[in-house]
């Protein structure tokens, strides 16, 4: 039926194949004769098609007789695989019959086999007998050769009374009942051989160990080592595999010796780089720079040798080169880890991060003549030792950075007790070498940080930091402890003006260099924390200046305080001597002050003149006088206005500003004494407190009861008219820190007192 079916789609697929045919051709000569002009050609068109025709049909033909060549080919090999198949066949069971008549064989043969056991033996041992009888005399040669290092000949030697012993040894094991006395006899005989295979492995583990040095002037010692050790492998294997066949090993197999070889090179290599070790910390304190320098470069230069000798000599399988790179790089580790576990100290351990940042680098094993793939290596310390050394670097830094600056401290502070002045700059600016030192130390150890990696500078940075701060506390601890012993004997620091302007610039430099660290080496850092600490080593360093400026107008004032009692007192009314006094002294103190940097000199004349205003804000406010009459008001507030005025002119004069004078204050207070109708007092005192709003009731009543004309009770109500009651003045904001009145308060046991 199936057959049926495929014929009958064979014809329809042919005569599909006739009629797609008909129609291709039916198009193909409408389109050769679409014009008339083309019937002519009809003819040339038949011939065309008939060559076609015949050409197809040729090479159809010669496809259908090849194809039919190849079957009929490969039905005569498929006729004759077929009868090979079958005497196969038939010489199979002949085997099989005959195999069946050979059941009982064994038996019959078995005392045959014992004769050939006997046989066996007898001739392995005839075969060893001479080398038997001459066991002790070989002994004594093979040891001679070995002392004189004639090791292949040696060698050749130990060989045979091992392969004596061993064969004896080996037939002794296949009796079926071995005599353990025979065994011991055999084994005690020619205990002399363990002895000399002791002996050879010596002799090749000292070639072995100084493999290095003895490629490069005679390595054919080291190439016999090699060879021998070669023989010795190829020997353990057959031996290993004779045991899995006979259960027999000799004595001493497998000997190992190529895994014992790696393992001599590897405490060669540990050796090697243990013994670059030549100086201790108490002969010189760059010794781990030199020693790591000369391992590096012992390193370097043994694997040169490696990659170009050592190679020449090995056989390949043992890949040398690669085995070399690995022992030194384990053998670094090691090394590293020892040196590690010594308590470095930190410059120390700084030279040895260094060393270690390098080391894949082309200094070491990165260089381009060794061509290692430094990707493969393992890191030559864990991460965790790493860290852990970094953190005992910033611990020793941190001891030793805050030892150096107090130390460094206290040699400025010694200074300051000279009696010579401090030096001075080139622009005639005092300053002590106390910054320089400071941030000498601070450059150095950021530049050395940033060699080992900008985390670790980063790090540092914040150590640093904090040891800065903990500077400015120390700093200024010395500052008020030089200052408070001066005023307690004034006559002992002769240059104390001197140094306290020295002291200012400083911290001038202070916050200098801080800017120049944030800008050189914090310049992309965004951290929060990072930049909160460099605002607060610059804003404890302006403190610092900003203190040690009070502290030169203590000494002016000081000087000035008689002459400041003197104000706006009966004998002041009559003499200008008290304030011309003041602006001599001030102005006497600013030839000192010239050599104080511009900065802190306008800084410090700005808190001078509010000094002065406050003190004499206090001597009107203070109730030192009172005036009975008009005449007696207008003559003071008079001379208060040309004395404000004075004091305005000098201070101007010293250190121009823009600002509005502190003095000025003065002038409208002896507005207040001086206006005669105290109906407009109210107004007047308005003005006073729109332009200082930090004045407060008690300065205004004390201000009244200057001109002697207003009660108490008045002055009391003009104060709460113009501030409020204490209700209102509650609500009021605070006026801005820094005004001159709130730098006076008024008490009712006292006239009044200045806030320090």
């Amino acid at each position: 039926m199936k057959m049926e079916d495929n014929t009958m789609v064979k014809e329809e697929d042919l005569e599909k194949a006739e009629v797609d045919a008909i129609s291709t051709a039916a198009k193909h000569v409408a389109n050769m004769l679409q014009r008339p002009d083309q019937l002519e050609r009809v003819e040339q068109y038949r011939r065309r098609v008939a060559r076609k025709k015949a050409s197809v049909e040729a090479r159809l033909k010669t496809a259908v007789q090849s194809q039919l060549d190849g079957v009929k080919t490969g039905l005569g090999q498929l006729g004759t695989a077929l009868e090979d198949v079958q005497e196969v066949q038939k010489q199979l069971n002949e085997v099989e019959d005959t195999y069946k008549k050979c059941h009982d064989l064994n038996e019959k043969l078995k005392e045959v086999k014992a004769v050939g056991a006997r046989h066996s033996q007898l001739a392995s041992a005839v075969e060893n007998l001479k080398h038997i009888f001459t066991v002790p005399e070989t002994v004594e040669e093979t040891q001679m050769l070995i002392n004189e290092n004639k090791l292949l000949r040696a060698h050749k030697l130990l060989t045979d009374l091992e392969t004596s012993r061993d064969d004896l040894l080996h037939e002794m094991h296949k009796l079926p009942s071995p005599s353990p006395t025979d065994n011991a006899l055999l084994r005690h005989y020619f205990a002399d051989v363990g002895k000399l295979s002791d002996s050879m492995a010596k002799q090749l583990w000292y070639s072995i160990s100084r493999a290095l040095s003895m490629v490069r002037k005679d390595p054919t010692m080291l190439v016999t080592a090699l060879r021998i050790i070669e023989r010795e492998e190829r020997t353990d294997k057959e031996m290993l595999q004779r045991q899995k066949i006979t259960g027999f090993l000799p004595p001493g197999r497998p000997k190992k010796w190529r895994e014992t070889c790696f393992k001599t090179l590897e405490v060669s290599v540990a050796t090697r780089i243990e013994g670059h070790l030549p100086e201790t910390r108490d002969l010189n304190k760059m010794w781990l720079v030199r020693h790591l320098e000369i391992t590096r470069k012992y390193v370097l230069e043994d694997l040169r040798v490696v990659k170009v000798m050592f190679q020449q000599c090995f056989p390949p399988d043992y890949n040398i080169f690669q085995r070399m790179v690995s022992m030194y790089h384990n053998a670094l580790s090691v090394h590293l880890q020892e040196l590690i576990s010594d308590e470095l100290e930190s410059n120390e351990i700084i030279s040895l991060l260094m060393w270690y940042n390098s080391y894949e680098s082309e200094e070491l094993m990165g260089n381009h003549e060794l061509e290692i793939d430094t990707s493969q290596l393992t890191p030559l310390l864990t991460e965790e030792t790493t860290a852990k050394l970094q953190q005992q670097y910033l611990k020793t830094l941190y001891k030793n950075v805050t030892s150096w600056t107090t130390n460094a401290l206290n040699k400025d502070v010694n200074d300051w007790q000279q009696d010579t002045e401090p030096e001075a700059d080139g622009d005639g600016y005092y300053l002590t070498q106390l910054p320089v030192i400071v941030f000498q130390i601070i450059w150095e150890h950021l530049e050395v940080a940033a060699l080992v990696s900008p985390r670790l500078k980063l790090r540092v940075v914040d150590l640093l930091l904090e040891c800065v701060l903990r500077f400015t506390e120390q700093y200024q601890e010395a500052i008020t402890a030089y200052k408070g012993t001066h005023f307690e004997d004034r006559s002992g620091s002769l240059f104390f003006t001197a140094y306290m302007i020295a002291i200012i610039n400083n911290c001038l430099a202070f916050k200098e260099y801080t800017q120049q660290l944030k800008s050189k080496h914090l310049a992309t850092d965004e951290n929060a924390s990072r930049e909160s600490k460099i605002k607060a080593v610059i804003d404890q360093f302006t403190g610092i200046g900003k203190r040690s400026c009070h502290y030169l107008l203590d000494e002016v004032f000081t000087d000035l305080e008689p002459h400041l009692k003197g104000l706006v007192t009966r004998q002041w009314v009559t003499s200008d001597t008290a304030v011309d006094t003041i602006c001599v002294t001030i102005e006497d103190y600013c030839r000192d002050y010239v050599h104080l940097k511009q900065h802190f000199f306008v800084e410090l004349m700005v808190e001078a003149e509010k000094r002065v205003t406050v003190e004499y804000i206090m001597a009107m406010i203070g109730r030192r006088i009172s005036f009975k009459n008009y005449e007696d008001r207008k003559t003071c507030a008079e001379k208060v206005q040309k004395e404000a005025g004075q004091m305005v002119q000098l201070f101007s004069k010293l250190a121009p500003s823009q600002e509005k004078s502190p003095c000025e204050v003065l002038k409208v207070m002896a507005e207040v004494i001086k206006l005669q109708d105290t109906a407009f007092l109210s107004l007047e005192l308005s003005g006073l407190v729109k332009d200082y709003p930090d004045i407060q009731p008690e300065h205004i009543q004390a201000l009244l009861a200057l001109r002697g004309d207003v009660s108490r009770s008045e002055a009391r109500q003009l104060a709460n008219e113009v501030l409020g009651d204490e209700a209102e003045r509650a609500r009021k904001p605070a006026p801005p820190p820094g005004g001159m009145f709130a730098q006076i308060t008024m008490q009712p046991t006292m006239p009044l007192m200045r806030k320090n």
